[in-house]
Formats: structure tokens, C-alpha cells, sequence
């Protein structure tokens, strides 16, 4: 089974204590509580995790904390390009099983999952159902 978000932020937390990298310790702790939150005291799936992920790095940037934006990074996913993406759904997707082609949105991001943030998954539909 492999590590979820979650996971690898509560180990990080017992890493930064052990190393006594404050820095370290009390972001890793900002984040876990805010997915505790989120999902009620409960592990949080790696897709709603990746939304709080990406928030803070929203936030991160704008403040232009060099450290949150790394610190981030090493846990948000790498996201698929839109060549990626279209490759996939030509090799997977058949758009006559869809009464529109948009439908298949919702399929296609479930399939790829954080990886495939659903503005790309749409340009990629729109493109390659034009034809």
C-alpha cells in the first residue's frame, strides 16, 4: 500500500521532532491540523488533501515564503500534461459511451486523479472531441 499525503505529513512531523527542525516541526503541524479538520479527525484521501496543499501554497506564494513553497512541493503530486492527459484519453476514453463529451470529465479525473486537475482534463476533452 502506499504512503497517502496524510501519512507521509504525520511522518514528517516525528522526523522534525527527532531533528529538532522547529521550522519544519510547526508547519508539518499546521498542515495535519488542517486536514484533521477537514476531514473530521479522520485520514483525509490524497485528492482533498492536494486541495488543502494547493491552498496553502496559493498563500505560500503570495507571501513569497520560500520555505512553505518547498516544504509543499516535496508533497503535492506532480501534475500530468495536457499531452499526458490527451494521450490517456485517447487511448481510454470512448466519447460515444458520453451524451457530451464534457460528460467524460468526471471520469477521466476520477481515473488520474490529482494528477489531472479537472481545467486541463476539460481543454484536453474540448480539443480532442473537436477532432
Amino acid at each position: 500500500m502506499s504512503t497517502t499525503i496524510y501519512d507521509a505529513i504525520k511522518k514528517t512531523i516525528v522526523e522534525a521532532m527527532k531533528a529538532k527542525d522547529q521550522t519544519t516541526l510547526d508547519f508539518a503541524r499546521v498542515i495535519k491540523a488542517e486536514m484533521d479538520r477537514k476531514g473530521d479527525g479522520r485520514p483525509l484521501p490524497d485528492t482533498e488533501a492536494v486541495k488543502i496543499l494547493k491552498a496553502l501554497r496559493v498563500t505560500a506564494e503570495e507571501t513569497g515564503n520560500r520555505f512553505d513553497l518547498e516544504f509543499l512541493d516535496r508533497f503535492l503530486p506532480k501534475e500530468m500534461s495536457e499531452e499526458e492527459i490527451e494521450a490517456w484519453v485517447r487511448a481510454n476514453i470512448d466519447f460515444s459511451q458520453f451524451k457530451a463529451p464534457l460528460a467524460a470529465i468526471g471520469v477521466v479525473t476520477k481515473a488520474l486523479g490529482p494528477a489531472a486537475p479537472g481545467d486541463k482534463v476539460r481543454k484536453v476533452i474540448e480539443r480532442v472531441a473537436k477532432g
